[in-house]
């Protein structure tokens, strides 16, 4: 697929001179990473052997889909930064080697609390499955949620702040690199896009913790509602920068 986009660059600037258009074993290796994500998150789930098993792995797509979804949104921005740089010093691979460790860490939470939020939020807007929490062991009291989306929140505050450790990185090479002024203008823009996407779990980690709101399920959902931020947020952003883009550089 890297290759394939690498291709036609359908839909990239055309103001960025790219550098990284041959595939690195940089990213050969990350894609093989990326791959065993999607493939624990697919097969996180048993093949069903009863109707109540088969039921349960319906309600098991919609937080699949969740999770491949957020896998496509680190792979996309992995995939944009290495087009644009290239790089491939010892930096940049011990930057790469700590995201993917990351994102392998955090699979499993994050497969485990979306099927969690899917199943409470079903239950408080639909009133079903008020005996839920039985499905994943009676187990889920306050500490071991508050440990779960908080060990989660991290997990995918970390893995953006190490996309914009990379993009920082390749700021302070820039002249080696020999960015102009619209490419080292991107960079940064590069940076804060993905710390604002670092912050929104951070919020929730905060919530979370805290208690800001109680201790009991409504702490819970707001603190998983926060993520919801995410369109608004980042749709905001993109289109502020936009204008300040076109404004500089028409």
């Amino acid at each position: 697929m890297r290759s394939a986009l690498k291709g036609q660059l359908v839909g990239l600037d055309s103001k960025f001179r790219y550098r990284g258009l041959n595939q690195t074993r940089i990213e050969t290796f990350s894609d093989a990473v990326f791959a065993v994500a999607f493939t624990l998150v697919v097969l996180s789930s048993s093949v069903p052997e009863t109707f109540d098993q088969l039921r349960a792995s319906i309600n098991d797509i919609v937080p699949s889909f969740i999770c491949i979804v957020l896998l496509v949104v680190i792979w996309y921005q992995h995939y944009i930064f290495f087009l644009r740089y290239g790089l491939q010093d010892t930096k940049t691979v011990t930057i790469n080697t700590l995201l993917l460790f990351l994102l392998l860490t955090y699979i499993y939470p994050l497969k485990f609390l979306a099927r969690f939020l899917y199943e409470l939020y079903s239950g408080l807007l639909f009133g079903m499955g008020e005996n839920f929490m039985d499905d994943f062991g009676g187990e889920m009291n306050g500490s071991n949620m508050t440990l779960l989306m908080v060990a989660y929140g991290l997990g995918a505050c970390l893995i953006f702040v190490s996309m914009s450790w990379l993009y920082l990185h390749s700021y302070k090479k820039r002249e080696e690199l020999e960015l102009d002024e619209y490419e080292v203008y991107s960079t940064k823009i590069g940076i804060w896009h993905n710390l604002l996407m670092s912050s929104i779990p951070f919020l929730s980690v905060i919530i979370i913790s805290l208690g800001l709101f109680g201790r009991g399920t409504l702490n819970y959902s707001i603190g998983g509602f926060i993520y919801m931020l995410y369109p608004p947020v980042m749709i905001s952003f993109g289109i502020i920068t936009n204008r300040k883009i076109k404004a500089k550089f028409g």
